[in-house]
């Protein structure tokens, strides 16, 4: 059964398609409605609750027009922001129907530059209908190693990407996840990879029977865990060069740009006094999570090293 939401999130979805081609924009749908029509039917729908699109770099700042022109505002423009702060995704919502579109630079887990990723995800595509319009999507390899990453990116801790990732099992053959992983090492993303199949009894089985590396980055191992606050950052810092980046890392954390504080903390809202409480607020919820933090990337690193000193 399509619900009226999910059929109000498909217009809005086939809206923003139409905008993109009308200028040249090359997207692909991610996850939502091609998750749904390849791995469930209509008796047990799957939910999504917003848009997904990859994007091609030479298409980003055009696909920023038209999202703007149809009434969308980003929740956090993070362009000016450090490597190390940017997210795989921008999200951009539209306060007259609640529609949420993340614009997608690559996946979580990907190691390769912007550039090649969309090469390699673009080579070969498939089609979704989506609102009674067909939008280009992932090939079956590509959107069954999205699962896996998907799941490593929230770990256990998330139903819904666990479920994904039970399911394309079952329905995808060894030479899918073959292909999968394949793409995965071309991708850079063996260990994200590894780690999400690891958080399903078959997907595990599955590895081991791929040969996959054991997962070594902590970074992953972290994520595939649901991990704390903080816990992410403190492997930043252990990769930073330096002291003097390492002090840069924890300066922006402590006191990030205004437009990040009124992201984080609502309450800020638009006035002085909001935003001066938001900063004063920060580091003491930095130092109120410190300690959790900083215990679950300690076991992630010391179980990383154990592996590494078991090659």
């Amino acid at each position: 059964m399509i619900t009226a939401s999910r059929l109000a999130l498909d217009a809005g979805t086939v809206e923003v398609l139409r905008g993109f081609e009308r200028v040249g924009v090359e997207t692909l749908l991610l996850k939502g409605p091609s998750i749904a029509h390849w791995l469930y039917t209509e008796g047990e729908p799957r939910t999504y609750i917003d848009c997904d699109l990859l994007t091609a770099p030479s298409s980003v700042a055009i696909a920023d027009e038209v999202l703007a022109s149809l009434g969308f505002t980003r929740q956090f423009d993070d362009r000016n922001m450090p490597a190390w702060w940017r997210e795989h995704a921008t999200a951009w919502e539209r306060d007259v129907d609640g529609l949420t579109v993340d614009l997608h630079r690559t996946l979580p887990g990907i190691g390769v530059s912007d550039d090649e990723t969309w090469r390699a995800l673009s080579a070969e595509t498939d089609v979704v209908v989506v609102g009674g319009h067909s939008a280009p999507t992932l090939a079956l390899p590509a959107r069954a190693l999205h699962i896996a990453l998907h799941a490593a990116q929230h770990g256990p801790g998330w139903a819904r990407p666990i479920a994904d990732l039970e399911r394309a099992l079952a329905a995808g053959d060894a030479d899918l996840w073959l292909e999968a992983a394949a793409l995965a090492a071309k991708l850079d993303a063996g260990d994200a990879f590894a780690a999400g199949l690891g958080l399903v009894p078959g997907g595990a089985e599955l590895a081991e029977r791929m040969r996959l590396p054991p997962v070594r980055s902590v970074d992953a191992e972290l994520r595939a865990a649901s991990p704390p606050p903080l816990a992410l950052g403190f492997e930043q810092l252990a990769r930073a060069d330096g002291m003097r980046a390492r002090a840069a890392i924890v300066g922006r954390k402590v006191v990030p740009p205004v437009d990040y504080v009124r992201h984080w903390d609502p309450a800020a809202g638009d006035s002085r006094v909001g935003l001066l409480r938001a900063y004063v607020r920060r580091p003491l919820w930095i130092m109120r999570r410190v300690p959790r933090g900083l215990e679950a990337w300690w076991r992630a690193r010391r179980s990383a090293n154990a592996r590494e000193d078991r090659r």
